[in-house]
């Protein structure tokens, strides 16, 4: 009996996965400070010339941190299933943010941050693209 080792997840898609889910737990961080505090929080945007910021879309950014943080460790776990909710999430919340916000410095920054995340993590998946091949699986399985 052959002592077959299972490939494993490489360092750049682990670190990608903490710096995700830590963007993620500071994200629900805020989003419960925002509950505790709306009032003062809409207050200090409006004295900045800043859009309030609304029940809804902070419900939907609590869903977007939510869905990451599960597509992450569904990667970290090797499930291919995670690579796509994760990219699909990702487009969708750049694709809300544009809506939602528009165009100003800070929505920019978040932008390329975003999008340098997911090409990072994209080229890291591609690198290690067996581990989460189901091609590799079935033929894995069959010997």
């Amino acid at each position: 009996m052959e002592n077959v080792q299972k490939p494993k997840v490489g360092a750049g898609i682990k670190t990608m996965s903490i710096i995700q889910l830590i963007i993620s737990f500071f994200g629900l961080w805020s989003i419960k400070s925002y509950f505790v505090n709306n009032d003062k929080t809409n207050a200090a945007l409006r004295t900045l010339n800043l859009p309030e910021v609304t029940n809804l879309s902070i419900t939907i950014g609590l869903v977007f941190s939510i869905i990451l943080a599960v597509s992450v460790i569904l990667i970290l776990k090797k499930k291919e299933l995670g690579i796509y909710i994760y990219f699909i999430t990702v487009v969708a919340n750049i694709a809300y943010s544009i809506v939602s916000v528009g165009f100003n410095l800070l929505a920019l920054v978040s932008l390329i941050i975003s999008v340098i995340m997911a090409v990072l993590m994209g080229i890291f998946i591609w690198k290690k693209k067996e581990i989460f091949s189901t091609e590799t699986k079935n033929i894995e399985a069959e010997h």
